[in-house]
């Protein structure tokens, strides 16, 4: 009796599982599963990134060497090889590089553009600092010994930026998960109208079912798992869509070599296939829940009516 059930349910309900190219609801699910796949990778990738730079500036420090007026190229080489050494003797400093004269040129291109600079334009020698992990700069001390050394030194502590950093990724992932949050309530409300109105269109089937001897539980059942699958698709597709944009879009990234410090990439990897798993599955649990409680009420309704 219950196969029979199944296989007049499938031919006769049209149900979102069955003809999901006919049901403009189905194609709604899938759009908002798409936003909420690209939502929540998005969230993870920011939370990464936001980790990432942070620590990338607890553990880096910038040495400026400001060179006079009479500061000759071999000077410049002296006095940046005088900083490097005060610096290596330090215990929370792990390693120092002397960046070449291209490097500081480079960061006068965005004011000056690609006019080419005067060779005796003096420009100041700098060096990159790396921390030992959990390790701070001692600037007061640091100072000391640059005066002593008769050196003209600016330190940038990137460590100060951290703060306000953090506060902007904060607001701006409170904003994702927000957001996040809105189309995942969204979803569950197409949820529940698409299958009342499934329901609605199939009430003359459940209505048979009944009159057969179906239990109230059966029916639900019944429904519930059509709907549950019908939901799951649509997530799914919507999933898979999501993924893809974002893949295209990182290998877009990678071949026109533009480096953007300030937008996350996405690598993809298992802990992003595990997430956009996440949307389907919630989908089909809303759907099949909602699909039980409407068919359960509906039906007792009309047994104690």
């Amino acid at each position: 009796m219950e196969a029979h059930h199944k296989t007049w349910l499938k031919q006769e309900a049209l149900l979102p599982a069955d003809k999901p190219r006919d049901n403009p609801l189905f194609i709604v699910l899938a759009i908002l599963a798409f936003l909420a796949t690209l939502s929540l990778l998005s969230l993870k990738v920011s939370y990464q990134a936001a980790g990432h730079w942070s620590a990338n500036l607890n553990e880096t420090a910038t040495v400026q060497i400001k060179p006079d007026a009479t500061s000759d190229e071999a000077a410049l080489v002296q006095m940046a090889q005088s900083a490097k050494d005060i610096l290596l003797k330090s215990p929370n400093i792990s390693g120092v590089d002397i960046l070449p004269k291209a490097h500081s040129q480079a960061l006068l291109r965005p004011w000056l553009g690609d006019a080419p600079l005067p060779d005796d334009l003096p420009l100041p020698t700098l060096l990159h600092v790396q921390l030992r992990p959990g390790q701070t700069l001692d600037v007061a001390r640091l100072s000391s010994a640059f005066t002593a050394a008769n050196l003209r030194v600016d330190i940038d502590n990137h460590a100060h930026w951290t703060k306000d950093l953090n506060r902007r990724a904060r607001a701006a992932q409170l904003l994702a998960v927000f957001a996040f949050f809105l189309i995942s309530v969204a979803i569950s409300a197409a949820c529940i109208f698409a299958i009342r109105a499934g329901i609605t269109a199939q009430r003359k089937l459940m209505d048979v079912l009944h009159q057969i001897g179906a239990a109230p539980s059966y029916t639900a059942r019944l429904f519930s798992s059509r709907f549950a699958l019908g939901g799951f698709k649509a997530g799914c597709i919507g999933a898979l869509g999501a993924f893809i944009l974002l893949f295209l879009l990182s290998v877009f990234s990678e071949t026109t070599g533009s480096d953007n410090y300030f937008i996350p990439g996405f690598a993809i990897g298992l802990q992003d296939v595990y997430l956009s798993i996440l949307i389907p599955v919630f989908m089909a649990l809303v759907s099949a829940v909602a699909a039980w409680h409407t068919v359960m009420k509906t039906l007792i309704a009309e047994m104690y009516s």
